[in-house]
């Protein structure tokens, strides 16, 4: 790899700054994990991963059908409407805890996105693509990752049906038009594919059985694509199969079986790659067998000198893929290999041992982007400053570009975009002694927030939880999964990603969990005491939230029991609260468990209700909308929808009304009440 192309990262430089509490206090190999359920970490006793772990890898949110859930035509189509939230957090957290993050991984016959599965030639090919330049514009400073994953023949081919293996043969004939799985022509030609869009990242092949059933298999694929040119960095031995090992072999001799594969792949490809241990576990209940185990297969692992890295697959018993393959209990207490591991890894022996290839530094010389917000209100200013790591000679120039279009200069810059967007900037550092480096950031420009339905919720009154404003995730809200995931309800009243549930007389917000919120424009009507009422409903265990508003400067918690059936719900009184007249930001948050809301109403303490004398407008809601819209502001006596025909094509006489039956396209809506008509715009899309 040419060394004099160095990587720009669009934060802090990945593998830096190791807490002293982590197990692994060796100078250059890594000990890492992986996410569990999802999320970093573990909610187990006082367990926390940057504690234990120096690196990371997303057990499936980075994998190509997690991210993709939509054919694209471009890349900065891909960017915005792909499902990148749990990998961009995920990648976020690293950044901020010192922890290496891998891309796990870019294709693989198994969890590839469902829309592909008859995709064939060019088409397929246009989706890879697509796919390898949006990842590397996401997450431009990767240090390592695997590219292609169990393509050994027969692994990862039964998935889906059977539908697996003709996948691998539509991909195989996309990458390497004629070529079949068997010859690997397609995984070299992956490989070339990553490199360029990966200049600086080292690119493993990953497989599993390696060193049982399918030893041979694995040796022979990878000296192959050696020999046929892929620019492969390494290999990665998945190591599913040491339960196998230890009934099969002398388990004694691991070591032996480890230096065996990697000698013939060095002499069969004729280079020598790096090795990295990328999805260590064992299955096993008896402890004193799950030692036996460890100690036998991690040891010799850690010192074998061409190992770059060891992740183990998962760490908490009962949330990992397999029986009885965690290192700790689901309390947190520290099983037999656990308790070995941290001995082991104190030891002087484990921290000084040798590395031909350093797992941490991975990826060589590189350089860093600081972007100081990476999402933006439109109108705002965003700050960026590049630093240069070991490149010699300092900085000669550095400049900014957004579609080849040149925007600034100098090491520090400060941009103010002109339109809302997702933004990739291109940035290029000179050095005085010549060396170029290039890279991007990303900067994502959002519209303001805006009021649902146009205008600002009143107090006195009753808001409804699905009512947040409109804008943009990170702004208007903050919701953990992609899509609407609450009871299949897919698009159900609004567009976005927070969980919305249909309920007897409307809609409510649904499998809303901790640490997502909700944002409120809300206008009070007249300053003084409120009592406040909030409508929630539990299934599980017991919830808690919090609702603040900004400008009041008031914090109100509420909790609600655990209430049977999920669709109970409780009026919970909350505390009374002095408001400040004006307009005004509400937050409602998740504290706690999951947990379903319904509405919040507000009531004026030794006064009149504002809201029976102050006549709300009229608005329809969501705009644009899939399957239901509201009427707000009147009782109508009659909704008529008029398509751009000018055919009257559904009539209602309802204020929350199914649209189901009505095709995508604009609409007029022709409110009618017994003070008049008013007419609104409807766009629909399905």
């Amino acid at each position: 790899m040419n060394k004099k192309l160095f990587a720009l990262t669009a934060a802090a430089l990945m593998g830096v700054g190791i807490a002293n509490a982590q197990l692994n206090q060796n100078s250059c190999k890594f000990l890492g994990n992986i996410t569990t359920r999802g999320q970093v970490q573990p909610n187990v006793g006082n367990l926390k991963y940057e504690d234990l772990w120096d690196q990371l890898t997303p057990e499936n949110e980075t994998k190509w059908g997690s991210i993709a859930n939509k054919e694209v035509q471009s890349v900065d189509e891909a960017l915005s409407s792909w499902n990148w939230r749990s990998a961009d957090s995920e990648y976020q957290w690293c950044k901020q805890n010192g922890v290496q993050f891998k891309f796990h991984c870019l294709l693989w016959t198994s969890q590839y996105p469902s829309y592909l599965a008859n995709f064939t030639g060019d088409r397929l090919k246009k989706q890879i693509d697509i796919w390898f330049e949006a990842v590397s514009r996401k997450y431009p400073d990767l240090t390592v990752m695997d590219v292609v994953n169990e393509a050994i023949i027969g692994h990862a081919e039964g998935d889906n049906n059977g539908q697996a293996k003709t996948f691998k043969n539509n991909l195989a004939n996309a990458m390497s038009p004629g070529s079949q799985p068997s010859d690997y022509k397609w995984i070299t030609e992956a490989f070339k594919l990553a490199r360029k869009f990966f200049p600086n990242t080292i690119l493993i092949y990953n497989d599993y059985n390696t060193f049982t059933w399918q030893k041979n298999d694995f040796i022979n694929l990878v000296s192959t694509l050696v020999k046929q040119g892929a620019p492969i960095d390494a290999y990665g031995h998945q190591s599913h199969d040491l339960d196998d090992y230890y009934k099969n072999n002398n388990i004694s001799n691991f070591g032996n079986t480890l230096k065996e594969i990697h000698n013939s792949i060095t002499q069969q490809g004729g280079r020598e790659l790096q090795c990295y241990i990328t999805e260590f576990d064992i299955s096993q209940g008896d402890e004193n067998t799950y030692e036996t185990i460890m100690k036998n297969t991690f040891k010799p692992m850690w010192e074998a000198d061409f190992v770059a890295g060891i992740t183990i697959w998962g760490f908490v018993n009962g949330a990992t893929w397999r029986d009885n393959t965690g290192l700790v209990t689901a309390q947190g207490q520290d099983r037999s290999g656990m308790k070995w591991l941290r001995n082991y890894m104190a030891s002087d022996e484990a921290k000084n041992v040798k590395a031909k290839f350093c797992g941490k530094s991975a990826g060589g010389p590189s350089a860093s982007v600081e972007v100081s917000k990476s999402t933006i209100v439109l109108g705002n200013s965003v700050d960026l400053s590049v630093t240069l790591n070991n490149a010699e000679g300092g900085v000669r120039s550095v400049t900014y570009y957004v579609d080849n279009n040149k925007i600034g200069e100098g090491e520090k810059f400060t941009w103010t975009p002109d339109k809302a967007g997702n933004y990739s900037i291109s940035v290029v550092a000179v050095t005085n002694s010549g060396d170029e480096v290039k890279g991007t950031a990303s900067v994502n420009v959002v519209e303001p927030n805006k009021p649902y339905g146009g205008t600002a919720a009143v107090i006195p009154g009753r808001i409804e939880a699905e009512n947040y404003d409109e804008g943009a995730s990170g702004m208007a809200y903050y919701d953990q999964s992609s899509g609407n995931v609450c009871d299949d309800f897919t698009n159900f009243y609004r567009k976005d990603d927070v969980d919305i549930k249909e309920i007897d007389g409307g809609a409510a917000v649904g499998s809303f969990q901790e640490d997502e919120w909700m944002s409120y424009t809300v206008d009070v009507q007249e300053e003084g005491e409120y009592n406040v009422v909030i409508r929630l409903g539990e299934g599980n265990d017991s919830g808690s939230l919090s609702v603040e508003l900004d400008k009041s400067n008031v914090t109100l918690k509420a909790n609600v029991k655990k209430l049977g059936e999920w669709g109970t719900f409780e009026e919970v009184q909350l505390e009374s609260v002095n408001l400040l007249k004006g307009e005004q930001t509400m937050v409602i948050k998740n504290t706690g468990s999951w947990i379903d809301v319904d509405w919040i109403q507000f009531e004026k303490v030794g006064g009149s209700n504002v809201t029976e004398t102050v006549a709300a407008p009229i608005t329809i809601g969501p705009n644009p909308a899939s399957s239901v819209v509201e009427v707000y502001g009147v009782t109508p006596v009659c909704v008529e929808f008029v398509s751009a025909s000018g055919v009257v094509v559904k009539k209602s006489n309802e204020n929350i009304i199914s649209i189901a039956d009505l095709q995508s396209g604009n609409y007029i809506v022709r409110v009618i009440t017994e003070n008049g008509v008013t007419i609104k715009k409807l766009l629909v899309e399905k």
